[in-house]
C-alpha cells in the first residue's frame, strides 16, 4: 500500500512540474488572399482596435478535461490587436482604400475569446479565436476561427489572427460598407 501511495505522489509531482506558465508572443503571418472578395472603396477607412488591452490574457484550454498537466498560457492582447490592425490595413491598402485614423468610416475589431487545444494525440496545438467585426454604420458580425501548428501554441494563436482577417474580407456586409460612398 505504501508503494502505491508513493508511486501516486511521484506521478502527481511529475505531472505538476510538467504544467508550466508560458507567456507567448504570437508571430504575424500573411493571410491567404485566394478566397477574399474583391472590393474598391473611394473613402478612407479607420481601423479601430482596443487600446491598453489585457497584457496577461489567460488562454484557457478548449477542453477542460485535458487541463491536468497542461500549460497555462498567457498572451498580450495588445500584440494580437497590433497584428490584426496591420493585416486589415494592408488589405485595405492593397485594394487602394486609403487608411486614416481620422476617417469617418470605421472598422472595429474586437477579440472576445481565445482558447487553445491539443489535437492529433498531442502532436498538434490548435487555437480558437472568437472575434467581432463592426462597421461604422452598425453592421456587426461575430466569428469563430481556428488555426493549428505542429510546432507550438505561439504559431497556432498567431495564425488565428490571419484567419480572422480572411473572414473579415469574405464578409459581404463589410465589403458593402467599404464600397459605400
Amino acid at each position: 500500500m505504501k508503494l502505491k501511495i508513493t508511486f501516486l505522489c511521484v506521478v502527481f509531482v511529475l505531472l505538476s512540474i510538467n504544467a508550466c506558465t508560458r507567456h507567448i508572443q504570437p508571430p504575424l503571418f500573411d493571410i491567404d488572399t485566394t478566397n477574399l472578395k474583391q472590393f474598391h472603396g473611394k473613402l478612407p477607412v479607420a481601423v479601430i482596435v482596443p487600446q491598453n488591452a489585457d497584457k496577461n490574457y489567460f488562454i484557457d484550454l478548449a477542453d477542460p478535461r485535458k487541463s491536468f498537466g497542461a500549460d497555462k498560457i498567457y498572451v498580450d492582447l495588445n500584440l494580437m490587436y497590433k497584428n490584426a490592425k496591420k493585416l486589415i490595413e494592408k488589405q485595405l491598402s492593397d485594394h487602394n482604400v486609403a487608411v486614416s485614423q481620422s476617417a469617418e468610416k470605421q472598422l472595429r475589431f474586437t477579440i472576445t475569446d481565445i482558447k487553445w487545444d491539443i489535437w492529433g494525440m498531442g502532436h498538434v496545438t490548435g487555437a480558437i479565436l472568437d472575434f467581432n467585426i463592426e462597421t461604422g454604420d452598425g453592421y456587426s458580425k461575430q466569428y469563430k476561427v481556428q488555426d493549428q501548428s505542429g510546432i507550438n501554441a505561439e504559431r497556432a494563436v498567431g495564425g488565428t489572427v490571419s484567419r480572422a482577417v480572411e473572414k473579415i474580407f469574405q464578409d459581404d456586409g463589410v465589403i458593402e460598407y467599404i464600397e459605400k460612398q
